[in-house]
């Protein structure tokens, strides 16, 4: 219980820290593998145009080669994000970047298209599988409030990487480099950042998040992992919300390249290289700067914000280019131009940018990086789809009708993003993922909820041993002992209080905890305001009603005790556990029920003798101590009355 608190501690520390240099230097490191990651599948655009007559290549092979690395992407994030959950961060986290070393490598150094093919493929499953284990280590290793910035700013290290394909290859056709080695550079150049970073991956520590956890799953007896088919199941809406719109953004952002052929006479480009420099002019003047405006917004204006627009202006434009490009391409090129440039413009600020941060922030820790996977997976299979069939799609339907197709799928993101997806901006991990509402019963009440139980029955038992004896022989040290563990049990609602409040849980969950936290706190209260009074009162003996009472105090917290355990085992349970917990719990209550009935029958018996007698003081005194023992029962059915909320309401919302 130690180590668990010292592991809370730390995380919220760090979730509550400032932005630090480590943060920054974990950002940076992760940065380099998608500046990688977007030059591998850039420079394959230009170096196609040496290889399609280096291997003799027909149209067929040229779309399959093309597309290579992006079906590699598709199966990537699955392999890697379910490691990742499986093996740790850490261990993903260096594997992944090695497999893009030897991708690149083995690229350059192929000597038939059948070769290159393999190894464009290898280098995919690279590139696919850093995204899970890249988003991830950054967002567990993030402050809440930053935590959008570090994450978009790995992901728009992207920019970078373009720009830097775009730079080698006109570096290489401009010094007259034999096309032959100029294809093999190009390929093999995407192995130097990532070994560049080779060491300092292996050397990161493993995430504490992640450390939980393992640690948590580990401890028999405390929690049941919910399994990984429950949860999706449950989680639906997150599911589709982050599965489907990075699908529809892929699509559509590779859409965006249709147009740049037709862009090459705008610019007065010629050549071998007229695409690659109309490119160019595209990156720069939108596409790099919408991935800067979204990592300097994100954690201001929020991911739902900047998605829902984003896929909105890019939808708008797209509309406005299907069906009104000919005539804006005759009225101004421009004006055609700088349309067409915002699609680039506000992808890359809205939905490019935000659906590789929100499954790092939308599932829980036991499944973040297969969560994250399955997203990316989506995503490079939209991009996969695109880049092989849109050059069919053109010639069968026409570019402004496909362009109209990218406008219609735009809008659909942007009702996903309006009734899918939350807001996550500065909310703790614990918040987002739903973990407050998965490990309620996993995480807090196994620790100080459990701590708390242990002090009210443990005051519970010294009561009902006092009184059953007959003969309180130290009502001071009653008093002491029961005070004592009423201090402790304090202690525990206050941490408990302070924790829920740190991680800014929602509402539901907040009021679920501190109503569970103040009934057993009234319980132990009622116990030592009783023993207090027989200190007071200097009664050292006990009737026969103050034992029978004290007998449902003690039957009654054993019903509370077992219906807190029973909580603990909503986590992972099927939905045929949950019912039978409920029903477990049901009974339990029915039984704290009967006691608490039993307790008011005595009181009603006691107060009858006692009203028999003629000493005024005694009726008050005894009258005091009766209602008080008494009491304590209430407390406990009030107890149960917020547990059996808890158990339904956990139970309507992980069907939600």
């Amino acid at each position: 219980m130690e180590e668990d608190e010292k592991a809370r501690t730390s995380l919220r520390s760090l979730e509550e820290s400032g932005l630090g240099r480590e943060q920054i230097r974990i950002m940076l490191v992760a940065g380099m593998s998608f500046f990688t990651d977007a030059y591998d599948l850039f420079v394959i655009g230009v170096a196609i145009l040496l290889l399609i007559p280096a291997f003799h290549l027909d149209a067929l092979q040229t779309g399959l080669l093309v597309s290579s690395a992006l079906f590699g992407a598709v199966v990537g994030p699955v392999i890697f994000g379910i490691a990742g959950d499986k093996f740790g961060r850490k261990n993903t986290f260096w594997i992944t970047v090695t497999i893009l070393i030897i991708g690149a490598i083995g690229s350059a150094l192929s000597v038939s298209y059948i070769m290159l093919l393999f190894w464009r493929f290898i280098l995919g499953v690279g590139i696919g599988g850093d995204y899970p284990v890249s988003s991830t280590i950054v967002a567990e290793y993030s402050n809440r409030r930053d935590r959008g910035k570090l994450i978009s700013s790995t992901f728009a290290m992207q920019g970078f990487g373009i720009i830097a394909g775009v730079i080698i290859a006109l570096t290489l056709f401009f010094a007259r480099v034999p096309g032959d080695l100029i294809w093999r550079l190009l390929l093999g150049f995407g192995a130097i950042p990532v070994a560049s970073i080779l060491y300092y991956r292996m050397k990161f520590e493993e995430t504490q998040w992640f450390k939980n956890s393992k640690r948590t799953a580990s401890e028999t007896g405390r929690t049941k992992a919910i399994t990984r088919k429950a949860f999706f199941r449950r989680r639906w809406k997150v599911l589709a919300g982050t599965t489907v719109s990075w699908f529809i953004n892929d699509v559509t952002y590779y859409g965006t390249t249709i147009f740049t052929p037709y862009l090459v006479g705008l610019f007065g480009f010629s050549g071998l290289l007229a695409a690659t420099k109309t490119s160019a002019v595209v990156l720069v003047l939108f596409a790099v700067p919408g991935y800067w405006i979204a990592v300097s917004l994100i954690d201001r204006e929020g991911r739902k914000p900047i998605q829902y627009i984003g896929f909105l202006v890019t939808g708008i434009a797209f509309l406005v280019l299907a069906l009104a490009g000919r005539y804006i391409l005759a009225l101004s090129s421009i004006l055609f131009f700088f349309i067409y440039g915002l699609t680039f413009l506000f992808t890359n600020y809205g939905p490019n940018t935000t659906t590789y941060v929100y499954p790092a922030e939308l599932y829980p820790t036991q499944y973040r990086a297969t969560g994250h996977g399955l997203a990316s997976m989506s995503g490079k299979l939209g991009a996969a789809i695109s880049a092989l069939l849109f050059p069919l799609l053109i010639v069968s339907i026409g570019k402004y009708a496909l362009i109209g197709i990218l406008g219609s799928l735009s809008l659909v993101g942007f009702l996903i993003t309006i009734f899918l997806l939350p807001e996550t901006k500065r909310r703790s991990l614990v918040e987002t993922s739903g973990e407050i509402e998965l490990g309620l019963v996993t995480t807090m009440l196994s620790d100080e909820f459990g701590s708390l139980i242990r002090n009210i029955d443990s005051a519970s038992n010294t009561l009902n041993k006092a009184l059953v004896s007959g003969r309180i022989a130290d009502t001071k040290k009653l008093f002491a002992g029961v005070k004592a563990k009423e201090h402790d049990a304090d202690r525990y609602v206050h941490d408990i209080f302070d924790y829920i409040t740190n991680v800014h849980v929602d509402s539901i969950a907040y009021l679920d905890i501190s109503h569970l936290a103040k009934r057993l706190d009234d319980i132990i209260d009622t116990e030592e305001m009783v023993s207090s009074r027989l200190h007071l009162y200097g009664l050292h003996e006990s009737d026969r009603h103050m034992q029978a009472l004290g007998v449902t105090i003690v039957e009654s917290m054993k019903y509370v005790k077992a219906a807190v355990s029973k909580l603990s085992e909503l986590q992972g349970a099927s939905d045929e556990d949950i019912s039978g917990i409920r029903s477990d719990i049901m009974e339990l209550y029915k039984k704290c029920s009967n006691s608490e009935n039993d307790a008011d029958d005595i009181l009603r018996e006691a107060l009858k003798d006692v009203m028999h007698g003629n000493d005024v003081k005694r009726i008050i005194k005894y009258k005091e101590i009766y209602e008080g023992l008494e009491s304590v029962s209430d407390r406990c059915v009030d107890a149960m009355d917020v547990i059996s909320d808890i158990t339904l309401r956990y139970a309507y919302r992980t069907k939600r």
